[in-house]
Order: C-alpha cells, then structure tokens, then sequence
C-alpha cells in the first residue's frame, strides 16, 4: 500500500507540474519525501518531482541541489533497475544548469538525457521529446 499511494503522489506532482503549478507540486512533493523516507526508486521519482516543481519557479539553484541528491539516489540503485528513469536525471540537472546560465554543462547533460531515452524509449517518447526541445532551447533554435 505504501507504493501504491507513492505512486499516486507521484502522478499528481506530475500533473500539477504540466498545469504550471509549481507551488502546489512542491508542497505535496515535499510532504511525499517526508512520508516516503526509504532511499528507492519513489524517492528518486518524488525528489525528480520536486526538481520540476523548483526548476519551473526558477529557483535553480534549490533545483541543482536537488537533483543532485537524485543523482545520488540513482548511483546507489542497482544498474539494472535504472531503465525507468533514463534521462530523467540529466534533464532535470540541464534544465537547473540552463537556468543558471551554465549553458555549456547544461548542454551536455540535455545531450546525454536525449541520447540515453532516444536509445532506451525512442524518439516519440515524452522524455525524448523534452531533452530535444531542451537542447533546441540551449542552441537558440
């Protein structure tokens, strides 16, 4: 049950991040990680939520910080078990580094989240899409 209601948090930070409602994502992301304190894969896509709702008020440097404890969470995870959030990672640290003005690091982690979901998930894929209008955005496209 736990994973379940993980899940479904998850989901509505998701949605309300699409809607623009970064505010909101974050309190429940937040409220979600305080709930949710083992270090697996609900916690990286929650803290993954979290980064969104940061990188979406412009409050990039909270979103770096962030991120890099998801990258962390990730690192800690079986390699196996990563499929799932391929790319995610790189595309929440490129869209904190672009907001920072770091073009030239975000560019590289925007290139690596394409690369590794084009690879993983193909070219139609959501996550695909983002890291090319991401890099399309860096190179002034």
């Amino acid at each position: 049950m736990p994973f379940v209601a993980a899940a479904a948090r998850n989901g509505q930070i998701y949605a309300l991040d699409a809607q623009d409602r970064h505010e909101e994502a974050e309190a429940l992301a937040r409220e979600a990680l305080a709930a949710h304190d083992t270090p697996d894969r609900f916690s990286l896509v929650l803290r993954l939520g979290l980064v969104r709702s940061l990188n979406g008020q412009a409050r990039h440097e909270e979103a770096l910080a962030e991120a890099e404890r998801a990258d962390g969470l990730r690192r800690h995870r079986p390699q196996e078990q990563h499929r799932p959030e391929t790319g995610a990672v790189e595309l929440t640290l490129a869209t904190a580094l672009l907001g920072l003005g770091r073009d030239t690091e975000a560019r590289i982690r925007a290139a690596a989240a394409h690369d590794a979901s084009l690879a993983a998930f193909g070219p139609a894929h959501r996550r695909t899409a983002e890291a090319r209008a991401l890099l399309d955005r860096i190179d002034g496209a």
